[in-house]
């Protein structure tokens, strides 16, 4: 299957993924092209590279134009997403992607379906997401969304969960949620389609410039506080067999990371080559919460979360979850 082609797993559903993966379990199909030789370098010279055009990314597409992946003995090619990061698991599970970028809500609910993949790394941390409205909506308050409809990128991922505990802690039960890709959220505000939008950058700053959107509630507070986010995500066969290749991957992050976290204008630069984004949008974003190392603790906080919420039958084996990084 080429790059371009898995642009067609987003939005596909985890009932899906677990078809499509437990199906390829018995492959030995590889994606990359393994490195020559055995030496200290990686075992797969070039890895397949789940991602979408999210602000929280510019760490990734900086360590490929700055040359950190290739230092790393890393050749990295790109496959899009334009849904929530829930839409590329299947096509890693099914061995055409090596690693993916997606929320842990999703990562965790594949774990509980019995899908075999594993966190590498972390990639950002809550920021200004939040459910935004528009003015002439006249919803004020986090009670004035009972009943009210929802945009999310993915039912069932860390928007709508994030949303309905929320909510929740405010008395809100009865919101409804539909999957809307987040480029398409801010014409569904303006058009009156939803009534709030669960909004991350660059979407945040677009929407907040051009319909004077707003937010009601932040999406991390109370119950949600401080949990964590998205990150990175691979196959656990893959993991065991390329030890070499995923601690490049993340070394390589690592030092992205450390660039982003202290050089705001890198990442504003960087965004300017990997999104249509105008660069008058990209000088007001806001900053980005860049996890420099990862911390996957507070994973933990996430579980319990998803039980109340019914997300997953039983706790996630976090030791099982977290691969070990060389």
């Amino acid at each position: 299957m080429s790059v371009k082609a898995l642009k067609k797993w987003a939005g596909v559903g985890m009932a899906a993924a677990l078809v499509a993966g437990l199906a390829a379990c018995g492959s030995d199909g590889e994606t990359g092209t393994p490195a020559a030789g055995t030496g200290d370098g990686p075992e797969q010279a070039t890895i397949v590279v789940g991602t979408q055009t999210f602000a929280e990314l510019a760490p990734l597409h900086m360590a490929i134009e700055q040359g950190i992946f290739e230092n790393h003995g890393l050749t990295v090619e790109l496959a899009d997403s334009t849904g929530g990061g829930a839409g590329l698991i299947p096509g890693m599970v099914a061995g055409d992607i090596d690693v993916v970028y997606s929320n842990y809500v999703s990562l965790m609910q594949g774990a509980d379906k019995g899908l075999p993949l594993q966190v590498i790394r972390e990639n950002d941390r809550p920021g200004v997401q939040a459910l935004y409205v528009t003015p002439e909506s006249g919803i004020k308050e986090p009670e004035d969304l009972a009943g009210k409809t929802i945009a999310v990128n993915g039912l069932g991922n860390i928007m709508e969960l994030t949303s309905r505990a929320v909510l929740e802690s405010h008395g809100v039960t009865d919101a409804k949620f539909v999957e809307i890709p987040p480029p398409n959220m801010e014409a569904a505000l303006a058009q009156g389609q939803v009534d709030a939008a669960w909004l991350v950058e660059p979407f945040v700053t677009i929407a907040t410039g051009t319909i004077g959107a707003t937010p009601v509630v932040s999406a991390f507070e109370g119950p949600t506080e401080n949990v964590p986010v998205a990150g990175w995500a691979v196959r656990t066969d893959f993991a065991e067999q390329n030890p070499k290749t995923v601690s490049a991957f993340v070394d390589a992050m690592d030092e992205a990371m450390a660039i982003a976290v202290d050089d705001e204008q890198a990442v504003k630069d960087s965004l300017l080559t990997f999104t249509e984004i105008p660069e008058e949008v990209v000088a007001k974003l806001n900053p980005i919460s860049f996890a420099e190392k990862s911390d996957f603790s507070k994973l933990s906080d996430l579980n319990e979360i998803m039980l109340d919420q019914g997300l997953i039958e039983k706790p996630v084996d976090l030791e099982e979850f977290v691969a070990e990084v060389q």
